[in-house]
């Protein structure tokens, strides 16, 4: 049995009168949760893309590093006169295993056919082509394309000797995109 005292404070409380949310509590509660989960997957997002900018450019830099390990072994060996022909050649087959997102070689543009987030070298050019998966902030250039195009270029001056000749001279080996692009 219950004390009338205890009974009459059970009555004037006015919090256990009332059990559970209302529904515009509910509701309130609902869509700070949606407004925070959206957040949270936009910026999951970001940090995704940030993270294909961050690989692609870890593979591009690997493959400057293999180009020019393969021009300095040319030259320690002697052979100077077949570093011109390095342009031509993709620079994937110097890496010690190919990136497990390389599509392979192609003839022509292979855009379209090519996954994106994968590289792919385009023989009729000879490109080294990297093909965007996540390109929200990707600005694309002239030709509308998200992609980023890389070129091996292998330039030479002339070098006067003292009979009034001149010799062919390495001068500078690089790979870099053939346009500047802005990612983020």
């Amino acid at each position: 049995m219950m004390h009338p005292a205890s009974a009459s404070c059970i009555k004037s409380h006015p919090a256990l009168g009332h059990a559970g949310f209302t529904l515009f509590e509910l509701i309130v509660v609902v869509c700070v949760v949606s407004l925070m989960a959206g957040i949270l997957l936009n910026r999951l997002q970001v940090y995704q893309e940030a993270a294909e900018k961050a690989a692609m450019q870890q593979t591009a830099a690997a493959i400057k590093s293999a180009v020019q390990m393969r021009v300095a072994s040319y030259m320690i060996s002697g052979r100077d006169s077949e570093i011109e022909s390095l342009g031509a050649k993709n620079p994937v087959v110097w890496l010690q295993e190919s990136p497990g997102n390389y599509a392979g070689e192609f003839f022509a543009d292979a855009y379209a056919r090519v996954p994106p987030g994968s590289w792919y070298f385009d023989l009729t050019r000879q490109e080294l082509v990297y093909v965007i998966n996540l390109g929200n902030n990707f600005k694309p250039g002239p030709d509308g394309r998200k992609w980023v195009r890389f070129r091996l270029r292998i330039a030479y001056e002339d070098m006067p000797l003292p009979d009034g000749a001149t010799r062919k001279v390495l001068s500078a080996v690089s790979f870099a995109p053939i346009q500047p692009f802005v990612w983020f």
